[in-house]
């Protein structure tokens, strides 16, 4: 149950960082140079460094929990991202793409109850 939360702590701020690097290109000045840029869209390094932060407890996680299990997993932080773009940043959502998320949630139960 412990690697099953940190995984799921990985993949939920995976997906943060994601939105992050979203909010944070939509920042991005048009002229400047790239670290002038970057700095002026914080939220682009901050989505960087929490998306550090998933990968390194991601690596913590994968010390013990099988690969088939785990790899399988990330697919839920697109689902967190596909829901967080339509309430951010207000992307519209097609029934094949409202199709496409049910199908990913019903491998991710799958494979969670493997």
């Amino acid at each position: 149950m412990k690697d099953l939360s940190i995984i799921l702590l990985s993949v939920f701020l995976g997906a943060v960082g994601q939105i992050g690097l979203k909010y944070g290109a939509l920042r991005l000045a048009d002229t400047g140079s790239l670290w002038e840029k970057a700095l002026a869209a914080w939220p682009l390094i901050a989505g960087l460094a929490v998306y550090g932060v998933s990968t390194l407890l991601w690596i913590y996680a994968l010390r013990t929990v099988e690969l088939s299990y785990a790899y399988p997993l990330i697919s839920l932080g697109y689902v967190l991202v596909f829901i967080a773009s339509y309430f951010l940043f207000h992307e519209s959502i097609s029934m094949l793409r409202l199709g496409g998320l049910l199908l990913i949630l019903s491998g991710i139960v799958l494979v969670a109850k493997s």
